[in-house]
């Protein structure tokens, strides 16, 4: 009896900690946010330091020259997408006008085949506008927050980033000193594993990026797709989200040609490009350059990205994947924890056997 209330306790107080850590991620998101995504660019940043260190013997320099370096990489991905992108936001009063075609030819094919008058079909998108007309008010007061949002965090990453790389050796020095003498383990060794872990993710997905940034705008080309080039590289980018951004990726430019071409094999084509690409990025591409770096099984990956999105948005699901793998090589370091760590393992050891094995037994 005194076993199970004693589980118990350690339930509810797990629940607890997890509720408070929940409403502490909620409410502190925009001191946090941008700190801890600070905190992983700088991780990802921190072996380029070291190699501008060999040569020029300055930690300041170095730092400023790997900022450069990074600014000017994703200023050249801007600069090669934005004429692109203006040019397909003036061609958007073209496309809403296809768009309305399309729409009207899809209206009659289903009244001649399901019998769903127009009048019907009318009524449904009108009260949908309706609807959409009423809570217009606050979706732009929203856009307007999250736009001076995004400017207030665009200008402190860089300063956090910065700072957090001088003063690198400082947090090596904290976490040595702050492990307690009779500890089994250094916390810098904990930290160190975090740290490459956290390196092999993100330096990984980086190369995955670009590697599908290719092969998309090579397939988007050779069909024929204007706009190749931006469709390209931003699905590329949405590959970050795991599982979702794939799909996003792959929608817009097939809607795109569904709008812009006389032929569905165009919206097809590109849906086969994008799901040979992503057959090759999930079994091929991605295995081999990020491994095994995060061994999160894809249950406990989707339940993160859901998570991450609800709190923290978009970035929170582009963080989800790393944080969950720290969080389960810190579950995995104790014994009375470990339990919760397997949950979240995509590999579990020595138990290859199937559970009907198991239960047979």
């Amino acid at each position: 009896m005194k076993k199970i209330t004693s589980d118990l306790s350690k339930i509810y107080q797990l629940m607890v900690i997890v509720v408070i850590s929940v409403l502490g991620l909620i409410y502190c998101k925009s001191i946090l946010l941008p700190l801890i995504f600070s905190l992983f660019i700088s991780l990802a940043l921190y072996p380029v330091v070291v190699f501008f260190k060999k040569y020029f013997k300055n930690k300041v320099m170095s730092i400023v020259i790997t900022l450069l370096v990074v600014l000017s990489i994703v200023g050249l991905g801007i600069y090669l997408t934005s004429s692109q992108f203006h040019s397909l936001i003036s061609e958007l009063p073209d496309l809403q006008e296809k768009f309305i075609i399309f729409i009207n030819g899809l209206a009659d094919y289903v009244e001649d085949n399901f019998h769903y008058t127009s009048k019907e079909q009318i009524a449904y998108l009108r009260n949908g506008a309706q609807d959409l007309l009423k809570s217009s008010g606050s979706f732009f007061s929203e856009a307007i927050n999250t736009t001076s949002s995004i400017f207030s965090f665009l200008t402190l990453v860089p300063i956090y980033v910065f700072f957090i790389l001088l003063y690198s050796d400082h947090f090596k020095l904290f976490f040595e000193k702050v492990t307690p003498k009779d500890a089994e383990e250094n916390y810098l060794t904990v930290v160190t594993q975090i740290i490459n872990v956290v390196q092999g993710y993100i330096g990984g997905m980086g190369v995955v990026i670009l590697i599908i940034a290719v092969f998309n705008c090579i397939g988007l080309f050779a069909l024929g797709i204007k706009y190749a080039l931006f469709f390209g590289i931003l699905s590329a980018f949405l590959t970050i989200i795991p599982y979702i951004g794939i799909a996003i990726g792959a929608s817009l430019p097939a809607l795109f040609a569904l709008v812009t071409t006389d032929s569905l094999w165009y919206p097809a084509g590109v849906l086969i490009i994008y799901a040979v690409v992503q057959f090759l990025e999930g079994n091929v591409i991605t295995p081999k350059i990020v491994g095994d770096k995060v061994n999160i099984n894809p249950l406990a990956a989707i339940i993160a990205l859901i998570i991450g999105g609800s709190i923290w948005g978009i970035i929170g699901m582009i963080l989800a994947i790393p944080m969950t793998g720290i969080l389960q090589i810190l579950l995995h370091r104790k014994e009375s924890t470990r339990a919760y760590a397997t949950l979240l393992k995509a590999e579990i050891e020595g138990t290859s056997a199937p559970l009907e094995e198991v239960n047979n037994k």
